[in-house]
């Protein structure tokens, strides 16, 4: 007859800082509602709204979740023994594709990804953000999902801790101007601001600045005397 699957796109609205309580709540209000309209084929969808075709990704959405609920079905034919195969055809149609199952008293399931966008050690950290959230929802039903906890304790460290050790020995006596002085001598054509269409390498910018404090000593503004420019576009 054929395989009547339908894929039905659903909007998740995070809209006004909701806590997991009334996340879970507009998630199956949106549910319940596309799946009154559960019979418009997906293609008729993308053809009423017309979004920008790319060939890199689907259209509508990238992620895909299935809930596979269906009991396994079993055989019964006099003589002929019937078992499932596993068959090796491993190839992500989405981005993202999460398909969870109920077996006994747990969930399983599995994530699929396109290889082309991330990498193994990259999704299973997604993984651990996934239980990391579902443990967080059935502590605290309450809590705002702005505020949810994603990310371990190694994580978080390396994060805000490792890749931020980023202090350098300088000599602390000199001013600010000396600092930008020895940056010139070293590097005169590096690149010092970029703004928009415009770059200006160190020795650039510096003879611009000995310009400009030339012309303040030629309009009699002395040495230590404090100066605020505005720039304007």
């Amino acid at each position: 007859i054929g395989f009547f699957v339908n894929t039905l796109a659903l909007r998740v609205d995070l809209s006004g800082e909701p806590d997991i309580a009334e996340l879970l709540a507009r998630v199956r209000r949106t549910t319940l509602d596309a799946q009154a309209h559960q019979d418009l084929p997906f293609e008729q969808v993308v053809e009423v709204v017309q979004p920008p075709r790319r060939l890199n990704h689907t259209p509508l959405f990238q992620v895909m979740f299935a809930w596979q609920n269906n009991e396994p079905g079993e055989w019964r034919l006099p003589g002929l023994t019937a078992t499932p195969a596993e068959l090796e055809y491993d190839i992500a149609k989405f981005d993202l594709e999460l398909n969870l199952s109920e077996v006994g008293d747990e969930i399983i399931g599995s994530l699929g990804y396109a290889t082309a966008l991330f990498e193994r050690s990259t999704i299973e950290r997604h993984v651990g953000y996934l239980q990391t959230m579902l443990r967080a929802m059935v502590a605290c039903p309450q809590q705002p999902v702005a505020t949810l906890e994603l990310l371990s304790p190694d994580e978080r460290q390396l994060l805000l801790d490792t890749w931020n050790a980023t202090q350098q020995a300088y000599p602390s006596h000199w001013c600010v101007h000396q600092l930008f002085e020895a940056q010139v001598e070293r590097t005169p054509e590096a690149p010092a601001l970029v703004f928009e269409a415009q770059t200006l390498s160190y020795a650039q910018l510096n003879a611009q600045a000995n310009r400009l404090a030339h012309q303040l000593i030629e309009w009699g503004v002395r040495p230590e005397t404090r100066v605020a420019i505005c720039v304007q576009r």
